[in-house]
């Protein structure tokens, strides 16, 4: 397949722009002022990036399977006002498809809207269930490369961004230099400075958390890749960092578009200077089919994995290493600072990188560099019980038999990749402060 379809997305979403912007009239005339995006990956990341980035609280992202996460974004506003944006390229993401049933038990068929390839089982259930609209995702696309497709187009008129001009921006692209960048970053990279510092100016400071997803994804292949830090609560004196920074990003929110596209050309770049395909992801299939076999054995039954002491860990770093702070918790803002504090505590203990991702969201970004690139990674996941699971309409487990599977699938996979990995589980989220080295 080819999957270079993302270059030519500008010219097809400029197309488009007119038809998503009735859409999204049309769903604000119904009464529907709220859009809640269920999606995993590169099919949620761009939404969340332009809400944050345009200081827009009518759109939110639910890309967690926690049920306390799943829970608190269906009491943050009313269903019944709500517009469910449900995007999945190959349309069979297990967790697309639990929040898809979970809310169809809550709102009516027509509050949804689909995006997906033609003919997939999401694409399917939008048509047998009458959803407002299911709009195709280019088959020429990855989900991380998607951003200036429907994916991050639709989300822009839902939200009443100047979409037009954001994709009209793009055709100022210098691509040699975008591709340029790329080739410098990977060059660094094999000179030792793997670990890539992802500084944006503060007025689109969400775009990092996009541009880590994309080239942690396509180059953490092969025992090669490269590191993205986003967020870093250390220093920037480290041998292996580089670092692009405010100088190098423009500021302007509405040279996003600009910016997606000059990231997705400098990682094709990057990855072929590595020697990497930029447009596979095996080692993610391998997370999903161990969380598959929890689930078929019950999970939370499972024999004790053989993962280190967090004190082995530590005592396991070498020079070049990171940390990787893998939550299995409620994305709040309360536990994210508690997490980055742990996280900057690791990085000063071992004067190393460190990266934070929750779970599952990053087993469909990071997790394939965590197991497919190199052997650098001190992998501490976490895990604690809900305060109160829940079931999945349609499926044959709860929210919490899901999440904890994954958590579970996931360490097995970096064990069968032989990676350095502690799993500690918290009685309550009070714990968290025992995590520091």
């Amino acid at each position: 397949m080819n999957f270079l379809g993302w270059m030519n997305a500008p010219a097809l979403s400029l197309a488009e722009w007119d038809e998503h912007r009735k859409l999204a009239a049309a769903a604000r005339a119904d009464g529907l002022d709220y859009t809640l995006v269920c999606g995993m990956g590169g099919s949620s990341l761009v939404a969340d990036v332009l809400a944050e980035t345009f200081h827009k609280s009518s759109l939110h992202v639910l890309d967690s399977t926690n049920p306390d996460a799943v829970r608190a974004v269906e009491r943050a506003h009313d269903p019944a006002r709500t517009l469910f944006l449900v995007a999945s390229k190959s349309g069979n993401t297990v967790e697309t498809l639990a929040f898809c049933n979970y809310f169809l038990t809550r709102a009516r068929p027509d509050q949804f809207v689909a995006i997906t390839e033609t003919d997939s089982p999401l694409d399917t259930l939008a048509r047998e269930r009458g959803f407002r609209a299911a709009l195709p995702h280019p088959p020429g696309v990855g989900g991380r490369y998607s951003a200036l497709t429907a994916i991050g187009m639709l989300p822009a008129a839902l939200i009443d961004i100047d979409g037009r001009t954001l994709l009209e921006r793009t055709r100022r692209l210098d691509i040699e230099a975008a591709r340029a960048l790329g080739v410098a970053i990977a060059d660094r990279a094999m000179a030792g400075r793997d670990k890539l510092a992802l500084s944006p100016p503060t007025e689109v400071a969400w775009l990092a958390h996009w541009i880590e997803q994309l080239v942690a994804e396509s180059s953490g292949k092969d025992g090669r890749g490269v590191i993205p830090i986003v967020n870093n609560p250390g220093g920037s004196e480290l041998p292996d960092l580089q670092t692009v920074g405010r100088a190098e990003i423009s500021n302007d929110p509405l040279d996003l578009g600009v910016e997606f596209l000059r990231w997705e050309y400098a990682t094709q770049a990057l990855c072929e200077r590595l020697g990497v395909n930029p447009f596979d992801q095996p080692d993610v299939e391998e997370a999903k089919r161990l969380s598959r076999a929890e689930l078929a054995g019950g999970g939370s039954q499972g024999a004790v994995l053989p993962t280190l002491s967090v004190e082995t860990l530590r005592h396991s770093a070498r020079p070049g290493d990171y940390v990787a702070i893998l939550a299995y918790l409620p994305p709040t803002p309360t536990v994210i600072a508690e997490l980055q504090r742990v996280r900057a505590a690791w990085g000063r203990f071992l004067q190393c990188a460190t990266t934070l991702g929750f779970g599952p969201r990053y087993l469909h970004s990071t997790g394939q560099l965590h197991k497919g690139g190199p052997n650098t990674g001190l992998f501490l996941v976490v895990t604690a019980d809900p305060i109160e699971d829940m079931p999945i309409p349609g499926m044959a487990w709860t929210f919490g038999e899901l999440h904890r599977a994954q958590a579970r699938g996931d360490v097995r996979a970096l064990l069968a990749r032989g990676r350095r990995v502690a799993h500690v589980h918290l009685r309550s989220l009070a714990e968290i402060a025992q995590l520091d080295p």
